[in-house]
């Protein structure tokens, strides 16, 4: 295996899932600094040190090399957790020209060419501006892991007797949108983001009542996000199926408007 050392601007770091090979891990993504899509794993986030837990649009240095994968994705690395180094964050204050410079050029019209791209090239990241979100779907489901996943985080637990179960969220989210596509006929796609699921928390603990809360929760993912941003959906394929999901949103202001970044 060949590591090198690169530096990532980290884009995508989905909610954890239980790992049999890996016990607990976090599907992350980003852009290299040569402008390229690199998924990065294994990355058990929650039992990384303080010094080491990145945020989103973030740089990092970190050991890598090319994965070995049944589905042969191209963007797929290796990484040493232990060779992670913090850089800088891009701030969203009157950052978000050099997030862009970065972002933009990755981008695809739509998620039809991407498939398409995967077709031809194996392409299992991009990015796109959907052309309308007709929903943000909240679909409850079981609030208890399966026995199996259960054995794998109780075995991850053990070696880390400091740190909390993870939580299993007891909904699955959902977007319903078309692209600026003729051949697009809808999409339906769950998306995995760790900030779905951190603003779940969040507005459970401030308003306590759980429809508030899904309300709340429905107004940032969508009319925040596709009312008043510009925003771009991250797509990536699972590791079985290659199938597409969406992995985060990206959400610059409206460069019609003078609304204050968050």
């Amino acid at each position: 295996m060949e590591w090198r050392s690169e530096e990532i601007l980290i884009i995508v770091k989905v909610y954890p899932v239980p790992s049999k090979k890996y016990g607990e891990t976090v599907c992350t993504a980003g852009i290299t600094k040569s402008g390229a899509w690199i998924r990065l794993y294994p990355i058990p986030y929650r039992n990384l040190p303080p010094d080491k837990k990145f945020a989103k649009f973030q740089w990092i240095r970190a050991r890598v090399a090319p994965a070995s994968e049944k589905l042969q994705r191209p963007e797929s690395h290796k990484i040493d957790p232990d060779s992670i180094e913090l850089l800088h964050t891009i701030p969203a204050q009157a950052g978000w020209s050099e997030r862009e410079r970065y972002f933009l050029p990755l981008t695809s019209p739509s998620l039809e060419l991407i498939m398409q791209e995967q077709e031809k090239y194996k392409t299992s990241l991009g990015a796109f501006r959907p052309k309308e979100v007709k929903n943000f779907v909240i679909e409850k489901i079981t609030d208890c892991w399966t026995p199996k996943q259960l054995g794998t985080l109780a075995q991850t637990s053990l070696l880390h007797t400091n740190k909390t179960t993870l939580e299993k969220i007891p909904y699955k989210f959902r977007y319903q949108f078309t692209c600026d596509n003729p051949h697009c006929t809808s999409h339906d796609m769950v998306i995995l983001d760790w900030e779905a699921v951190e603003s779940y928390r969040n507005f459970k603990r401030i308003y306590k009542d759980e429809r508030t809360t899904l309300q709340k929760l429905k107004e940032k993912w969508l009319d925040y996000f596709f009312r008043e941003r510009e925003s771009y959906f991250v797509v990536g394929t699972d590791s079985e199926f290659g199938k597409f999901m969406i992995l985060t949103v990206v959400s610059p202001r409206r460069k019609t408007d003078q609304m204050s970044l968050l």
